[in-house]
Parts: structure tokens; C-alpha cells; sequence
């Protein structure tokens, strides 16, 4: 239909090689524009299948692992293990924090007596005492040696004469003497 020189091409009429003009648009192109912003990761896609086995991979230098120190740390901290020593000479050093107090154990047994100690020093010489009441008197102890004799004493006086002894025994006749 036409109308005034107007063409009614409105998209529930338009039909190609109908009445409407084919109109033809050329945009010019500008610079290409800088890179825009990334954007926002999409979601992780599928597992994919399982490749094949990979070739066995050359044998590995031996590796040496030595204890080095073993120190108790802090009550409540973290215990730690480090490695001083290399990837090949590994030397770990531990630290073991400290553990809570126990609770007291039961009494052990008495144990044996030990040996007598040294005797220890003399003590300082304290004041003397009272004097203790008078013992009984003990028995007589033996007798003892005669002592040497002791110088002659003074002549005493004379004493008055005696009475009279009696007449002794008539003595053995004597020899007779010749001439």
C-alpha cells in the first residue's frame, strides 16, 4: 500500500522483494578501542577423562632425616617441628610445649635406711650446768701397793726400865779348849 510516497514496512508487513526499499546503511569504522576490563571467572567446567599414565620418572638421591634438638616450650603453645639441616640431610628440631601439672601420686613405700653420715663438727661448749646432788658412797676399792720406806725418824726419849724377865734354859756345854 502506498501512501503519500511512503512505504509501510512495518515488520508484521515486511516480506522480502516486497513494496519496501531495501535500504542499505554503511557505518564508518573508527580506531580500534583500548582492552576493556576483565570479566568475572565463570564456573569451573566439567572433569575431564583421565590421561594416560606418564613414564616412570628417573630414581631419586637417597634423602637422610637426623633428630636434632628437642626443647619444652611454653605451657599452651604449639608444638612445632622445623628442619635445619637441607632437603637431602634433613634435621628436624622439636619443640614440645609443656604439659599441665599432674595430680600428686599416692605415697610411696618407705625405703631402706641409708648409712650412717659422717659425724659433724663439735658444737660450741654451752654453759655449765648445776650442780647434781651428792651420790652414794661407793664400795672400798682394794688396797694398794706398799709405798717406798721413808726416812729414818727422830731417836725418841728413853723409855723406863722393864721389869725382871724370867731365867732362861741352861745352854750346852762348850768345847774345851787344850792348851
Amino acid at each position: 500500500m502506498n501512501r503519500n510516497n511512503n512505504f509501510d514496512c512495518h515488520a508484521d508487513n515486511f516480506k522480502p522483494n516486497n513494496c519496501c526499499p531495501k535500504i542499505v546503511f554503511v557505518v564508518p569504522t573508527g580506531p580500534t578501542g583500548g582492552i576493556g576490563i576483565t570479566g568475572p571467572t565463570g564456573p569451573t567446567g566439567a572433569t575431564g577423562a583421565t590421561g594416560p599414565t606418564g613414564p616412570t620418572g628417573a630414581t631419586g638421591v637417597a634423602a637422610t632425616l637426623t633428630v636434632g634438638t628437642t626443647t619444652t616450650g611454653l605451657a599452651g603453645t604449639a608444638a612445632s617441628v622445623t628442619n635445619s639441616g637441607t632437603a637431602e640431610a634433613a634435621v628436624f628440631d622439636f619443640v614440645i610445649p609443656e604439659g599441665p601439672t599432674g595430680p600428686t601420686g599416692a605415697t610411696g613405700a618407705t625405703g631402706e635406711i641409708g648409712p650412717t653420715g659422717p659425724t659433724g663438727a663439735t658444737g660450741e661448749i654451752g654453759p655449765t650446768g648445776p650442780t647434781g646432788a651428792t651420790g652414794e658412797i661407793g664400795p672400798a676399792g682394794p688396797t694398794g701397793a706398799t709405798g717406798e720406806i721413808g726416812p729414818t725418824g727422830p731417836t725418841g726419849a728413853t723409855g723406863e726400865i722393864g721389869p725382871t724377865g724370867p731365867t732362861g734354859a741352861t745352854g750346852e756345854i762348850g768345847p774345851t779348849s787344850h792348851g
